[in-house]
């Protein structure tokens, strides 16, 4: 059994480091403008009730915000609509992710405390632009391994994108923990190369429920805050 200060550290960055719910509450609000256009009443609380329904039952797959969005607009606009209200929805997409993306006010502070005894990674489905953020926030240092899905071509839960991370990291899967809050792209893909994983449930995702048994993870937490005294149960 690994000691726990042995492991490799892989993060993902969407709503486990980054902090996009400022991001959510606003594409909410522009999403509901632009159904009301289309003629689409429907109040905020319904609206969140069919969108964690979508998530809940798996109707994105392994989508993203855009695909999410994508999914509520066919349920509520059925007649076609949804790829027109989509096509609108798309530039508040890019301006609220240069405006309304920051990191979790834990991040950087829990980052440097594992720092002092783990070597970290990333593992993200994100493009170039993401090293930006990094650097904006004085992270980028803080890392052994940065591993995107623009780099390698593969995107989360593709086992190969994790298998180029190991391999940036010279460690093995039982070497390694990683923490996300997707059971679906981060835990499941994890668990299945052996590596131990943390599940943080302060996101959009966390109405996921486990489909199969490597959908568990080994731990679950509410906030980053808590991993450094929460990892030593891994043991």
């Amino acid at each position: 059994m690994n000691n726990s200060s042995s492991y490799f550290l892989f993060f993902d960055l969407g709503q486990t480091l980054i902090n996009e719910w400022d991001m959510i509450r606003y594409l909410d609000s522009i999403f509901l403008e632009l159904l009301e256009g289309f003629g689409t009443k429907i109040d905020r609380l319904n609206y969140i009730a069919i969108r964690n329904n979508v998530i809940r039952n798996r109707i994105i797959g392994n989508g993203d915000f855009e695909e999410l969005i994508f999914e509520v607009c066919k349920l509520l606009r059925p007649q076609g609509y949804g790829r027109l209200i989509f096509q609108h929805f798309q530039p508040h997409i890019q301006y609220a992710r240069q405006k309304h993306l920051t990191l979790y006010d834990d991040a950087l502070p829990t980052l440097t405390q594992l720092r002092k005894k783990y070597q970290m990674g990333i593992i993200a489905n994100q493009s170039g632009h993401a090293i930006s953020f990094l650097q904006k926030y004085g992270m980028i240092g803080l890392f052994e391994a940065v591993v995107f899905s623009s780099q390698t071509g593969f995107r989360k839960p593709d086992r190969r994108i994790f298998e180029a991370a190991l391999l940036s990291a010279g460690k093995s899967g039982p070497e390694c923990v990683m923490i996300g809050d997707r059971l679906d792209t981060d835990i499941k893909p994890a668990n299945e190369l052996g590596m131990k994983t943390i599940r943080i449930t302060n996101s959009l995702f966390s109405q996921q429920e486990p489909l199969t048994d490597s959908e568990h993870p080994t731990l679950t937490i509410k906030r980053l805050g808590e991993i450094p005294s929460e990892i030593v149960r891994i043991g």
